[in-house]
């Protein structure tokens, strides 16, 4: 292994071994000449762990790890790896994906040619075909489409705008600044991602097709409840807090805009991390004039039109799900000439 490496790639693997083979060749091929794979086993009980040891064995860039009894979770083992990682520069990997020759170089090149970008992702396609649902295909769509550090702040709050295995970060801030990964009970990528953001840390896409995720039943997204819908909720309202009482911080009004389930969801949430709102906002006239309700504590629905001549200045949060309701609302706000960021937030 050359001494000085520019790439250290992280690989957690715990009872991978149909994908194995595809995911550690993939990385094994690029052309990036100076690169280490970490992969760690999280006490596998198929054949990945003899897998792993035969690649160490024919390959001196292969390092093989093990977390302490095995069954840690993935936020232990990338925690491992990261404490040995000797590279500027950490990527994700995912022990069932497959990553294009030129991804490591590419990344390499972006991150050696702007010293403020934190990470660097790529676009990234699912496959097999047969796997991807509607849902899935709009919301690869969704973080295809943000490309610009300020696209990926600014949809932050929405889901992870990053696919994590297709990330790659500086290694110093993100062993120091952020402290590694952590498990807080939901996402640990999307975590990452919101502290990330949250410190003025810069992340950006490449515009090229550089990574294949691989859907199937056991991925995490589909059986760890930290994946789950009430999760998600949680890390929203935790972060959207934080920051609104930042940005909600001279008097203005905060008001949601949608009164359907994400907006009451999420307006209850809110008011679970101690932020006090006035109410929701709508077009539907079957809701306006209506009160959403969560035990003793109750919210006004208005006619969403009547926040625009309100003084000061409120702060609006918008909960209206979906792509085309999202562009809508921008459309909208834009014409009252409020800015996003100064005073509105997307959401959902």
């Amino acid at each position: 292994m050359p001494r000085d490496v520019r790439v250290s790639v992280l690989l957690p693997v715990r009872d991978a071994e149909p994908w194995l083979a595809e995911a550690v060749d993939s990385v094994l091929v690029q052309s990036e000449p100076s690169f280490e794979l970490i992969a760690v086993d999280d006490g596998s009980t198929d054949a990945s762990a003899a897998m792993l040891a035969d690649y160490a064995r024919r390959d001196r860039r292969v390092q093989v790890l093990s977390t302490r009894g095995g069954g840690r979770g993935i936020v232990e083992a990338l925690n491992l790896a990261l404490e040995v990682a000797r590279a500027p520069y950490v990527a994700r990997m995912d022990a069932d994906d497959r990553m294009h020759p030129c991804r490591l170089a590419m990344q390499v090149a972006a991150l050696d040619d702007d010293s403020e970008l934190f990470g660097v992702s790529c676009r990234a396609r699912a496959f097999p075909d047969e796997e991807l649902r509607d849902g899935m295909r709009a919301y690869l769509e969704w973080q295809n489409g943000l490309v610009a550090p300020e696209e990926l702040a600014r949809d932050r709050f929405i889901e992870s705008p990053l696919l994590h295995p297709s990330v790659m970060m500086r290694t110093e801030p993100l062993r120091h600044s952020l402290g590694g990964w952590r498990d807080a009970g939901w996402p640990e990528d999307w975590d990452l991602f919101l502290r990330a953001f949250e410190s003025g840390l810069r992340l950006q896409r490449l515009p090229e097709l550089l990574f294949e995720w691989r859907l199937h039943a056991a991925q995490a997204t589909r059986t760890d409840d930290r994946y789950s819908e009430a999760a998600l909720l949680a890390a929203r309202a935790h972060f959207l807090a934080r920051a609104l009482r930042s940005d909600v911080g001279d008097g203005r009004a905060l008001w949601i805009l949608g009164a359907g389930p994400v907006g009451k969801t999420l307006v209850k949430a809110l008011a679970n991390e101690g932020l006090g709102i006035a109410g929701l906002a709508d077009v539907d006239s079957r809701k306006i004039g209506g009160v959403v309700r969560d035990g003793a504590r109750s919210w006004p629905v208005i006619e969403h039109s009547l926040l625009r001549g309100k003084e000061p200045r409120p702060f609006a949060v918008s909960a209206v799900a979906g792509a085309a309701a999202r562009a809508r609302v921008r459309a909208e706000l834009a014409r009252w000439r409020w800015r996003e960021g100064a005073d509105f937030v997307v959401a959902a």
